[in-house]
């Protein structure tokens, strides 16, 4: 499949760096880096045993027209939750993924958003549900789900900007080829 990146950004706090798609047993795959750069109030919130929820969104679209008309057709729409928190006298992050019910320990924050922001191998959809010599823009956003804040910190999060996250769609465009072979 040949990829076009494309890379919008809402803010430099969360930034998606690469997203690469790929075919794998009669599967598209993708791969995705993104850094985290957390403001001081929301690592100091962290560290105060705060849990932040982060919401990760993976749409796959298909490019169409009819009349005359471009539109997009969602195919795929995947969205999940990371939870991190810290805990313990030795300040352990942790991570709780909801897409896949595991939780993983860090040492540092540093190691915990590392992974947080790494995705390998990220199943799709099987090709046998696209169609040949299609266009489609695969698209993924990471932010911070405020609403899952504490009460008291709710209200902050709704009018402090460093509450704020959101990595901006990033998008990648794919034509699939003419034959799977």
């Amino acid at each position: 499949m040949a990829s076009l990146t494309t890379k919008v950004q809402a803010s430099d706090e969360i930034m998606i760096m690469r997203v690469s798609d790929y075919q794998q047993d009669q599967k598209l795959l993708l791969d995705s880096e993104s850094r985290f750069k957390l403001p001081e109030a929301i690592v100091t919130a962290i560290n105060h045993e705060i849990p932040l929820t982060f919401k990760t969104e993976i749409r796959l679209l298909e490019k169409n027209q009819r009349l005359g008309f471009d539109y997009d057709r969602t195919r795929v729409s995947i969205e999940y939750q990371t939870h991190l928190y810290v805990e313990g006298v030795n300040q352990r992050y942790f991570l709780y993924n909801s897409r896949n019910l595991k939780t993983q320990s860090f040492t540092t924050l540093e190691s915990a958003l590392l992974t947080l922001g790494t995705l390998q191998s990220f199943p799709i959809i099987n090709l046998a549900e696209l169609h040949p010599k299609q266009h489609y823009t695969l698209k993924m956003r990471i932010s911070l789900d405020h609403w899952q804040l504490p009460a008291p910190l709710l209200m902050e999060s709704l009018f402090k900007s460093h509450w704020q996250l959101d990595s901006g769609w990033f998008e990648v465009d794919i034509q699939t080829p003419g034959s799977w072979l």
